[in-house]
């Protein structure tokens, strides 16, 4: 029996977009489309779906984070993401925040 939308979590509900969804994620688009109010709770619950889903043969894909003036990519720590707020080389804060797709193997 399936829930009706307005009962799933968050995180069911991110789960969901990426699953049905052939699309690759901006995540700060994605942020504002589930309405999370903290960077750092929608980084948490996108971790624990790219763990839980290590079980289920699949995987998500992230693109890093890249400064928006100079062209810098940062770099990509496991499973972990980094959503800088400066560049480490020309020190802009234009930082255009990682995209998220999921593989299925």
């Amino acid at each position: 029996m399936k829930t009706p939308n307005k009962w799933k979590t968050r995180r069911q509900k991110l789960l969901e977009i990426l699953e049905f969804e052939e699309e690759i994620f901006d995540l700060h688009s994605l942020m504002r489309e589930l309405e999370y109010n903290s960077k750092k709770a929608f980084i948490k619950d996108i971790e624990h779906i790219a763990l839980s889903l290590r079980n289920e043969e699949k995987q998500i894909l992230v693109k890093p984070s890249e400064c928006r003036a100079c062209g810098f990519v940062f770099p990509q720590k496991g499973y972990s993401l980094n959503i800088p707020s400066k560049c480490p080389e020309c020190k802009e804060e234009r930082i255009k925040w990682p995209s998220l797709k999921l593989k299925q193997n």
